[in-house]
C-alpha cells in the first residue's frame, strides 16, 4: 500500500479514537448491522481497524457491508476503499444502557449563564455534550477534555437572563464513544441550584483604636449590582490559642473585631437560594501583626 494511503488510514484510526468520530453508527448486539459507503463507486472493498480481513462476519454488497450478529470483536471503525484509496470510514459501535457517566455534575460561579460539568466514563471514550438553552434553542456540541476516565467541559447560554426567575431547567445532552461501545444519557438542572461563588477578594486587616478592621471585596466573577445579588460572608478567624471562631456578615463587606487574632480568612454563599447554595472556597489566610497578638 502507498505511503500516502497508509497515512490517510492512521490518521482517520487516530482521530476516531481521540476525538468524536464524525460518522458512526450504533448497534444492538448480536443483530445485523448495514454499514454504507458514501460514493457513487458500484465496488469497494472494506477494512476493519485497518486491517484487510476483519473478525467479523461480513456481507459485503455494492456500496453496502452488512455486519452478521454485532458483537463486541465487530466494533471498530469500517473503511471503504478502491483503487487505493480511501473514500469513507463509520465508526460503529454497541448500544450501551448502563449507568455508567450518568453521574454528571455541573457548577457555576454566578448567575451569568457560564457553567462547568464534569462527569466519569470508561477510560477509552470520547464525549461531546449539547446544551438546550433557556430560549428552547439546541446549542453545539462540545467536545469534553478527558483524562483517566474523567471528563469535563464548559458551557454558556447566551439566552439566560440573571434577573429573570427560571421558569424552566436548562438540559444537557451527553453522547460518548469507546473503543465498543455508545452511551447517551441527559441531565436537567436550574442555574440557581448549581451556584457556587468564587472566594472573596481583597481581604485586608488592620489596626485602629483597639480594634481589627477588615475589609473585602465580593468575587470578581459576581454579578452586579451588589444591591440585587446580595451575598452572606462568613468570617472565621483564629486566636492566639488555635481556636477557630465563625461570624457572619451580610450587607456589607467590612466589619471589625475586638478579640486578639492570629489570622482570618472568608467565604460566601447565596442567601437566597432557593436550594441553599454551597459556601465558595475559603480566601487564603490573611495574617494579622505580631503587635496586635501582644496587646494587652
Amino acid at each position: 500500500m502507498p505511503v500516502p494511503v497508509l497515512l490517510a488510514l492512521c490518521i482517520a484510526l487516530t482521530d476516531a479514537l481521540t476525538a468524536f468520530p464524525p460518522k458512526f453508527l450504533v448497534g444492538n448486539l448480536n443483530k445485523d448491522v448495514v454499514v454504507k459507503c458514501n460514493t457513487s463507486k458500484p465496488r469497494v472493498t472494506w477494512m476493519q481497524n485497518g486491517e484487510p480481513e476483519p473478525m467479523a462476519e461480513l456481507v459485503a454488497e455494492g456500496q453496502t457491508l452488512t455486519i452478521i450478529g454485532l458483537d463486541l470483536p465487530a466494533t471498530g471503525n469500517y473503511s471503504c476503499w478502491a483503487g487505493g484509496v480511501l473514500l469513507d470510514s463509520t465508526y460503529v459501535v454497541v448500544g450501551d444502557s448502563g449507568e455508567e457517566g450518568r453521574d454528571a455534575s455541573c457548577q457555576a460561579d454566578s448567575y451569568r449563564g457560564s457553567f462547568r460539568c464534569s462527569w466519569t466514563g470508561p477510560h477509552s471514550a470520547v464525549f461531546r455534550a449539547r446544551l438546550t438553552h433557556s430560549d428552547g434553542s439546541v446549542g453545539d456540541w462540545v467536545p469534553a477534555a478527558g483524562h483517566g476516565g474523567q471528563f469535563n467541559a464548559n458551557f454558556t447560554d447566551p439566552s439566560f437572563c440573571p434577573f429573570a426567575e427560571e421558569l424552566r431547567p436548562l438540559q444537557l445532552r451527553f453522547e460518548g464513544i469507546s473503543d465498543t461501545s455508545f452511551l447517551n444519557f441527559s441531565i436537567h438542572f436550574f442555574v440557581r441550584d448549581i451556584v457556587r461563588p468564587d472566594p472573596p477578594q481583597a481581604l485586608t486587616a488592620h489596626l485602629q483604636e483597639g480594634r481589627l478592621h477588615l475589609a473585602w471585596a465580593p468575587p470578581a466573577s459576581w454579578p452586579l449590582p451588589k444591591s440585587y445579588f446580595a451575598l452572606l460572608y462568613r468570617l472565621q478567624y483564629e486566636l492566639p490559642n488555635g481556636t477557630k471562631v465563625d461570624a457572619f456578615v451580610e450587607g456589607t463587606e467590612k466589619t471589625s473585631l475586638q478579640e486578639r487574632v492570629r489570622r482570618v480568612r472568608i467565604s460566601c454563599q447565596d442567601p437566597y437560594s432557593y436550594t441553599n447554595s454551597s459556601w465558595s472556597p475559603w480566601s487564603g489566610w490573611r495574617e494579622v501583626d505580631a503587635a496586635w497578638l501582644q496587646r494587652g
